[in-house]
């Protein structure tokens, strides 16, 4: 605004769920902000309703500079040939630990660690140091599963193929059985979607699963040294399931009366060092190659380790899956509601993986009529 005072922006901030529940309700109603956040996840829901307007003109005509920003990045937000979102910055899945916890229990946290890994290492931390493990139980981790199998979790569901998701339950039965793991009423509470509450910040738990981007927040809010490592993979693993993915997007309103305006910003935030001195690679590594070489060499010791690790990631990702289908949303709060379910032993792993593959078969199918 300091650059251009024909222009004022409104900020409006929520939780993540908060956030989708919000954007839907505003999207419904016709009246979605000129620019928004947006998620790999997301995307696709809101541009089938045709929610979001075409940035490929904008693009073109410069206004939103590309010319040092990967192609791979650029394809990352095309839907049909067609430009929706820009990544803000690259990400990777992230198992973030406490080191002081680690290096008390006398164990070594691999880079990447097995699931059995995991477990073994949980256990052993608990009998050194009474400090509770945590598994993660949310959408993420079933795709993630499904990838070490070189499958892809929507094509399963669509399907009614149960394979990925009875690994997925399974783990999450073992996990939550386990007397060193956090049970379900500590997790209600301490809930591990909110920075502030998750239950590593106050030693609950000794490790935490995130995204790379999340790990400055993390860790500036327990104010402690923290240590980082790959979501753990299958014992067994038929692919790598590591990949790199958008942190967030940025997209235009299709409804918006001022895309120009909204096209200028999102390219300040993109491609300027004033932007990103202050972002400082708070949301993901840059993704202008100039820029991410400008911010790596200002960042802290805790940034650059960030900056490392997507290095590491970058040299053995694969291909990100496909942009979630519609319904997704829906598969997302199913899968959370049988989760919790096993967590609070109301439900068996097999029923829960069983019900999870067929209502979401039903779900993605009524979206797609």
């Amino acid at each position: 605004m300091k650059n251009n005072s024909n222009v004022t922006i409104k900020t409006e901030f929520t939780d993540w769920t908060g956030y989708w529940d919000k954007v839907s309700t505003m999207a419904a109603g016709g009246n979605l902000p000129d620019i928004l956040q947006q998620d790999y996840a997301y995307i696709n829901q809101f541009q089938e309703s045709n929610q979001l307007a075409d940035l490929t003109p904008f693009i073109e005509d410069g206004t939103i500079d590309t010319s040092n920003i990967p192609e791979s990045i650029i394809e990352s937000g095309k839907i049909d040939g067609s430009v929706y979102a820009l990544s803000l910055g690259s990400n990777a899945p992230m198992m973030v630990y406490d080191k002081e916890i680690v290096e008390k229990a006398g164990v070594t946290i691999p880079e990447q660690p097995t699931i059995d890994e995991l477990y073994e290492i949980g256990q052993t931390i608990y009998e050194k140091t009474d400090v509770l493990t945590y598994f993660d139980g949310g959408i993420n981790m079933i795709q993630f599963i499904a990838r070490t199998t070189g499958s892809y979790l929507f094509d399963e569901l669509a399907e009614g193929t149960a394979d990925s998701s009875l690994l997925y339950f399974t783990s999450i039965a073992k996990f939550s059985d386990a007397k060193f793991c956090i049970p379900a009423n500590l997790l209600v509470e301490k809930n591990p979607e909110v920075v502030e509450t998750k239950p590593i910040i106050d030693q609950t738990t000794w490790n935490d699963f995130c995204f790379s981007n999340q790990f400055i927040s993390v860790s500036s809010t327990a104010g402690r040294d923290f240590g980082i490592c790959m979501w753990p993979t299958t014992a067994d693993a038929a692919a790598q399931p590591e990949y790199l993915k958008p942190s967030m997007f940025f997209s235009i309103a299709e409804t918006s009366k001022n895309k120009e305006a909204a096209a200028k910003f999102i390219d300040w935030f993109t491609n300027s060092e004033e932007a990103n001195e202050i972002l400082m690679g708070e949301r993901g590594i840059p993704i202008n190659t100039e820029i991410a070489d400008f911010v790596k060499g200002k960042v802290d010791d805790v940034t650059a380790r960030v900056f490392d690790f997507i290095a590491r990631v970058t040299e053995i990702a694969e291909p990100i899956d496909p942009p979630s289908p519609s319904g997704f949303s829906e598969v997302e709060e199913l899968g959370k509601r049988l989760v919790e379910t096993l967590r609070f032993g109301e439900i068996n792993m097999e029923d829960a993986a069983n019900e999870f593959v067929t209502v979401s078969k039903e779900i993605l199918e009524e979206a797609a009529k």
